[in-house]
């Protein structure tokens, strides 16, 4: 429910600036390949629904779960970057780090920084590391 409230505010219909869509913000491509991919998906329909919420929320936990298996370092910190800003890119600063140390691999991100509709500054290495820590810090009521 962290991730799903960071992502989302746990809007079901939201369209974000970037493009992702729905609870789990699914970008267009990564929604057809999890429902090309995942028969838990294509259970509830041929097409991906990512404003669906059955559909989102079953998404977001196959992909979490496919990402856990892909990502270089062990832990949800590792599978929240990797959802946020690419398995790939996080991958690629693991190697780089030559370690799983987050500081460590923290200090490997090199993103882009854009300047967003409203003047301000979108720095992606900020939002991709303080990603997972939204999320730990938001889930904690729903721990209680």
């Amino acid at each position: 429910m962290g991730q799903i409230e960071q992502e989302s505010g746990c809007r079901e219909g939201i369209t974000a600036f970037d493009g992702g869509q729905g609870l789990g913000q699914f970008m267009p491509a990564t929604a057809k390949d999890m429902q090309e991919r995942e028969a838990a998906l294509r259970e509830l329909g041929a097409e991906p629904m990512p404003y669906a919420p059955r559909w989102a929320i079953r998404a977001l936990v196959l992909y979490d779960h496919w990402l856990c298996q892909r990502t270089g370092c062990k832990g949800f910190y590792y599978v929240f970057r990797s959802y946020n800003g690419g398995l790939g890119i996080l991958n690629r600063e693991i190697k780089n780090a030559d370690s799983c140390e987050q500081e460590a691999i923290e200090r490997q991100c090199k993103r882009k920084i854009i300047r967003l509709k409203n003047g301000a500054m979108l720095d992606f290495c900020k939002v991709n590391i303080e990603y997972p820590r939204l999320i730990f810090k938001r889930a904690e009521k729903y721990i209680r």
